[in-house]
């Protein structure tokens, strides 16, 4: 059974997932600039607390656009995959800068 996107949820669907990518980048950019060293540690919670709204702006998005049940899913993956990368990605290059140091 299709289900149709409703016309006046565009707009919400539209802004929700521009916000994804903004809210995104906001979480990705204050979690390395902490790791950096360029903002103070109290400023990740502000970080994961953009994850949270990124998060919330795929489920409505999502729900708005009546996605099946593996879509579903896969939107899960991306939102827990967005929190876990910056992690992975610090750990293996301060993994790799503190092997090559001299």
């Amino acid at each position: 059974m299709s289900r149709d996107i409703l016309v006046d949820d565009f707009l919400t669907i539209f802004i929700s997932s521009t916000l994804v990518l903004i809210f995104g980048g906001f979480y990705v950019g204050i979690y390395t600039a902490v790791k950096v060293k360029l903002l103070k540690n109290w400023m990740m919670p502000l970080g994961y607390f953009f994850w949270i709204l990124t998060a919330y702006c795929l489920y409505l998005m999502g729900s708005l656009m009546h996605v099946n049940e593996l879509t579903a899913k896969a939107l899960v993956v991306a939102a827990i995959g967005l929190l876990l990368l910056p992690h992975a990605v610090y750990y293996m290059q301060d993994h790799v800068h503190q092997e090559n140091e001299h």
